[in-house]
């Protein structure tokens, strides 16, 4: 199968990269960084070159595929939430979904599979709801921002592309997310829960985030939302004594709303101090075997690589 892959050299994009080239699948790569992404994959992948407001280089493009597999937008964590960072998340997921969406109206021979990224954060927040991929969308800047990731792609037809969203939630692993910046406060005895510690966190290791991305690709028929989560979400107190655990550390210092609100803003509202219950509902139904379905066990493997 011809995969283009849109996002390729970020957290997620870099693994997925290697499992479809792992799987015998001929990968196309669509990046600004282009340098990056050559040092990342040499001559193991086509790169191009592309900024989003290039449409015809990626209409050239996309009749070549079968799958096209769009990872990109701008990182919800990595500055505070200006109004001109806000702007900034939502412009760089839609202006890349309305790219893609003229590539795909505009090509001859259409590519039968798009997979565009979102987020649970579609599903807004609550301590005592549990959300499906049958859930509606919530309320909040995150609610919005996935609505409007997941609209950009609207004119995409399903008669002539099927269309999946991988609703994602937080995923876990050594080179990216919030695992890093966790297991420094754990190392000097600092560790502990965020704010109350009540909210949960859907959270999946990254080796299953690849996996369960794979094999949508690979399935036939599939469309609509798909959450990718772990079955077994915890609440922040649960992750934070099971990361202690796992590291042999003291959870025993929490994080305090307050701090995290005049450090972070708005940003530690949504992002911080609260969360979603949020279940994998259509992929168990499909059979998807998680590697790493407890907190405990993802925890161990990643903190023993």
């Amino acid at each position: 199968m011809k995969v283009l892959v849109i996002g390729a050299t970020g957290f997620i994009g870099k693994p997925l990269v290697e499992k479809l080239l792992e799987r015998n699948h001929e990968v196309f790569i669509f990046t600004r960084g282009d340098i990056k992404a050559r040092r990342l994959f040499g001559n193991r992948v086509f790169i191009q070159q592309w900024d989003t407001d290039q449409y015809t280089v990626l209409q050239e493009y996309a009749h070549k595929v079968h799958l096209v597999i769009n990872l990109a937008g701008e990182n919800l964590g990595d500055k505070r939430w200006s109004e001109d960072q806000k702007r900034k998340i939502v412009s760089s997921r839609v202006n890349i979904g309305k790219a893609i969406s003229f590539a795909l109206k505009q090509s001859k021979d259409k590519p039968y599979l798009l997979i565009q990224a979102s987020a649970i954060g579609y599903y807004g927040f609550s301590e005592d709801q549990t959300f499906t991929e049958q859930s509606p969308p919530g309320e909040g800047f995150l609610p919005m921002v996935t609505q409007q990731w997941e609209d950009s792609v609207q004119d995409v037809r399903e008669d002539n592309t099927r269309k999946i969203f991988i609703r994602t939630g937080i995923v876990l692993g050594r080179e990216g997310g919030i695992l890093p910046q966790m297991l420094r406060t754990f190392r000097f005895f600092m560790g502990g829960p965020l704010g109350s510690g009540k909210q949960w966190i859907s959270w999946i290791h990254i080796d299953d985030e690849v996996e369960a991305i794979v094999k949508l690709a690979e399935a036939e028929g599939l469309s609509g939302a798909y959450n990718l989560t772990a079955p077994n979400p915890v609440t922040m107190k649960t992750f934070a004594a099971t990361l202690g655990k796992v590291m042999k550390r003291p959870s025993w210092l929490p994080v305090p709303a307050f701090l995290l609100k005049l450090v972070f803003g708005e940003m530690a509202k949504e992002m911080m101090l609260q969360g979603q219950r949020v279940m994998p509902s259509k992929l168990q139904e499909m059979g998807f075997e998680f590697q790493y379905p407890t907190l405990e066990k993802a925890l161990t493997d990643l903190l023993d690589r």
